[in-house]
């Protein structure tokens, strides 16, 4: 190895001892001069573009292609027989690093013209110039041969009005340029150096195209991916659907407890209908979520319900009127207290009544049951009480469960009267 060649090895390296950092340097590396249009002292193999960021598509490292470029002179000469011949003015180290901005500049939305030109101004020492604009996820897709090709083209005229001499190639200048964009596909969709190496050897041998090393991610969408639900609640579906990848498994859970799933929770299939419930609301509109996770992303069911009404209870004292009062007089050796709750409550609703007050002591009842309606009875002339009547606060407590929705309402609190019960002498 030549003294030369030895000390572009040492530069590749070097490049490519930095080129694994995802974020651009402030400064701008230098642009090779017009004396030495070929000189890796240029960007390097991630670094150029002259936006600043992360970068959208990430080449290899230059020393990585030069030496595709290298064993494929090899096999030119030694499986396809091509003599080496005086008949580039493009020598190979600049064929590859320029067929690298090219495609950079492409697969980074930079139409032909616009790689070509940009291309052609670091030749003369301008710094590199920005991307177009960001690639679509996914396979990532190379220019036309057409186009690569009368790159090179251009790229042959422009080393020639540099005034420099022939260099001695078996590879001609079409097969420079499609082999490279092959070697360069196969990197920038997630093959390695032998790997790539390897897949366009076997083009050239004549196997035809081999599929890239990238993998498509698992995603999963939802349709619909938001769902509007009245105030009753019930029973609501979406699809889940495997827009990408294989082998794929799915996940779900709900993230709020009026919101249950019933069926299709989990899968792997192409689509899987998610069943759930929404329990019926008691009080104002509410959002809900559903997540739908899979391997390293997820998304989220919408659930959007409508106010409901208001849940409340009512008091009567039957011994004093049948309408609701907030003062249950007890007169009688058995007086009954009448609590009767409303709501729009499903027949399945289960009411958990709570009251205390003071009567010589303090004193509480408690009761369960799906009836809307509870009572308790007291006797009159307890401890304390008067000709006149004694008050005390009547501290009542009911709380709703219907499904997977429940509600607590408290007397005194949000729209609920405060209560007295008032005992009498007999």
């Amino acid at each position: 190895m030549s003294r030369s060649l030895a000390a572009v090895f040492c530069t590749l390296v070097m490049v490519a001892g930095c080129s694994h950092n995802p974020e651009r340097s402030a400064a701008l590396p230098m642009a090779p001069s017009a004396a030495a249009p070929a000189s890796l002292l240029g960007p390097t193999s991630v670094a150029p573009g002259g936006v600043s960021g992360k970068f959208d598509v990430s080449f290899p490292p230059r020393n990585d292609s030069f030496d595709f470029r290298s064993q494929l002179e090899t096999k030119y000469l030694t499986s396809l027989g091509r003599a080496a011949s005086p008949s580039t003015f493009v020598d190979r180290e600049g064929e590859v690093v320029w067929t690298q901005e090219y495609m950079r500049y492409r697969t980074n939305g930079c139409d032909h013209a616009t790689a070509t030109a940009r291309v052609m101004s670091q030749i003369d020492g301008q710094a590199a110039g920005q991307l177009c604009g960001a690639p679509p996820d996914g396979l990532i897709a190379f220019p036309p041969r057409t186009d690569s090709f009368d790159f090179r083209r251009q790229l042959e005229s422009r080393y020639q009005q540099f005034g420099r001499g022939l260099s001695s190639t078996s590879v001609d200048a079409e097969g420079g340029v499609i082999w490279t964009q092959e070697y360069l596909r196969y990197r920038v969709n997630a093959c390695d150096h032998p790997t790539a190496v390897q897949k366009v050897f076997s083009q050239i041998d004549g196997g035809g195209v081999a599929p890239t090393c990238y993998v498509p991610p698992c995603i999963f969408t939802l349709s619909p991916n938001a769902q509007s639900v009245g105030a009753a609640g019930g029973t609501f579906t979406t699809t889940v659907t495997r827009t990408s990848g294989e082998n794929c498994s799915f996940g779900s859970e709900s993230l709020d407890s009026y919101v249950s799933i019933v069926s299709g929770g989990s899968g792997t299939g192409a689509a899987t209908v998610l069943t759930y419930t929404v329990g019926p609301n008691f009080g104002g509109a509410r959002n809900a979520l559903i997540r739908v996770r899979w391997p390293n992303n997820s998304t989220l069911l919408e659930i959007h319900q409508d106010a409901g009404t208001s849940a409340v209870f009512t008091m009567t004292d039957p011994n004093t009127s049948s309408s609701a009062t907030t003062t249950c007089q007890i007169k009688l050796m058995s007086t009954s207290c009448v609590f009767t709750a409303s709501g729009g409550f499903t027949s399945n609703a289960i009411y958990t009544w709570h009251v205390e007050y003071q009567y010589g002591g303090g004193v509480s009842h408690d009761f369960s049951s799906t009836n809307p309606s509870f009572s308790f009875t007291q006797t009159c002339g307890g401890p304390g009480s008067t000709a006149a009547g004694v008050e005390a606060p009547l501290n009542v407590t009911l709380t709703v469960t219907d499904g997977p929705s429940n509600v607590t309402i408290v007397s005194g609190a949000g729209g609920q009267p405060p209560l007295l019960i008032k005992f009498f002498s007999c």
